[in-house]
């Protein structure tokens, strides 16, 4: 009779033990995100990729390749990838907390923090008391990529923040603060040396112990040595002539605010959980900053229908809150939809991803199973300007050699004016692409563009000249002269 009520308990409990509805994915769902995730990697060369989803209180995790090609290491949902411009969201998160714990209001101006920081419209100095901390929370600064992430100094040292920020000194704006939302991930970087004023502590300690730990994100690291020792760190690889090799791409520690946070899907799983108000085993205090962080600054036209919150872009509703994110050498994508309790998290160690590929994953959970893979536009643009180059190097090399057969088979005649018109012209169209290719900051387009840009110019610059030197050695042939 014991063994009977015992077993009757274990059955209770088996099947009354989770107090909200689990619903697995059939078979097919799960075959066809795979297959997806398989093709992605092979058609982008990306050697890694690992997705997280969390559907109506269920997690599920996928994973392709490799977290290390050559040390044959599989991606999984432990694998560490840097997570680029998904990082602010957690900066986000942290610079509301201190709001909310009293320390600051995001409406204080930048300079009440940080008083010698000075910035530039149309030449003159902005008054500084006018720019507060939601203009960089919500990139409504002036500061943006186009015109002010292409100095963030490389390096690793503990004073690397202070020292982006300090770059950034009477930088020209783009616009007048308040005026638009341009994205600039400089912003966030400003926000972390905030939150290093405020707090008294390095912006890593403070995240570790303010925002990773209370929120049990115990696979989520501000310092690479740390996530280098788990042995999970996945090897970043980036794409340049239909071949994909392993990059260590340059420390920017002063930008680590706004894109290099190191995490995995598993962790990013309970942060979505978090985000969507699933996770509760966290400190009440989060709560009212999660709401926060989700509203989007309305008083800006949006951009592509969709608004800036703390870290997120969001629609008017915020029925879907979302971010991308992309380094040297590897890519990222944050989709959560809280009206259908579904939330999608893809890191890959390659910049090669077409992150709409989160897109497709949602589709297979609505039940459309048949989803291709479709190159990304990075991907599309090395395949031209890779196929671009070896083109432009063969012509470059005929007309040369068709140059030397002329000069050697054809007598020696006097240039004519055509002749001497068009070869000018030639000339100066190659000094053009010289100068054209010295002048570029290369520094930073090889760190972070595909390196076929480099030699798509300096190819066509070749070409040019080759055909320069074609016309320039063409001579009448004495039989045709008789």
């Amino acid at each position: 009779m014991k063994k009977i009520i015992v077993f009757m308990i274990a059955l209770f409990i088996l099947f009354t033990g989770f107090a909200t509805p689990s619903y697995a994915l059939s078979d097919s769902q799960s075959d066809s995100i795979q297959t997806l995730l398989d093709d992605a990697s092979r058609i982008s060369g990306v050697p890694g990729m690992s997705i997280s989803i969390l559907e109506n209180n269920e997690v599920l995790y996928f994973s392709s390749g490799y977290a290390d090609r050559e040390k044959g290491l599989s991606a999984s949902e432990n694998t560490l990838y840097e997570l680029a411009s998904v990082s602010k969201a957690f900066t986000g998160m942290g610079i509301l907390l201190m709001e909310e714990q009293g320390l600051l209001s995001m409406s204080d101006p930048i300079q009440k923090y940080l008083p010698w920081f000075t910035l530039k419209y149309q030449g003159k100095h902005v008054d500084m008391q006018s720019i507060t901390l939601n203009n960089f929370l919500h990139h409504t600064s002036g500061l943006t990529n186009s015109s002010h992430s292409q100095n963030i100094p490389q390096g690793n040292t503990r004073d690397m923040l202070q020292k982006t920020v300090e770059m950034l000194v009477d930088s020209e704006l783009s616009f007048y603060p308040g005026e638009q939302y341009n994205y600039g991930t400089v912003n966030y970087d400003v926000l972390g040396l905030v939150i290093e004023i405020v707090s008294g502590q390095s912006y890593e300690d403070f995240m570790r112990e303010q925002v990773f730990q209370p929120l049990g994100l115990h696979q989520t690291y501000v310092y690479k040595e740390d996530a280098q020792a788990t042995g999970q760190l996945a090897q970043g690889y980036r794409s340049s002539f239909f071949m994909t090799t392993p990059y260590n791409a340059p420390d920017y520690s002063g930008n680590k605010p706004a894109g290099y946070i190191i995490s995995c899907t598993k962790d990013m799983a309970r942060w979505m959980g978090i985000q969507m108000g699933i996770v509760q085993d966290i400190p009440e205090i989060f709560h009212t900053v999660i709401e926060k962080s989700h509203q989007g600054d309305m008083s800006v036209p949006a951009v592509n229908e969709m608004y800036y919150a703390a870290g997120w872009s969001v629609n008017a509703n915020q029925t879907i809150i979302e971010h991308p994110g992309g380094n040297p050498n590897f890519g990222t994508e944050v989709a959560i939809l809280p009206h259908e309790r579904t939330a999608i998290c893809l890191l890959t160690n390659g910049a090669n991803i077409n992150r709409s590929m989160v897109l497709k994953v949602k589709d297979i959970l609505d039940g459309n199973l048949t989803q291709s893979y479709g190159i990304s536009g990075t991907q599309l643009l090395d395949i031209i300007l890779s196929s671009t180059t070896i083109i432009l190097c063969l012509l470059a090399v005929l007309f040369f050699l068709l140059g030397l057969r002329r000069r050697k088979t054809n007598e020696r005649q006097p240039m004519t004016k055509k002749r001497i018109i068009v070869t000018a012209i030639l000339l100066i169209a190659t000094i053009v692409q010289c100068i054209m290719c010295c002048a570029l900051d290369w520094s930073t387009i090889l760190i972070w563009q595909t390196y076929s840009v480099l030699t798509a110019l300096i190819s066509s610059a070749l070409l040019t000249a080759s055909i320069t030197w074609f016309v320039y050695t063409h001579r009448y042939n004495a039989s045709l002269r008789k």
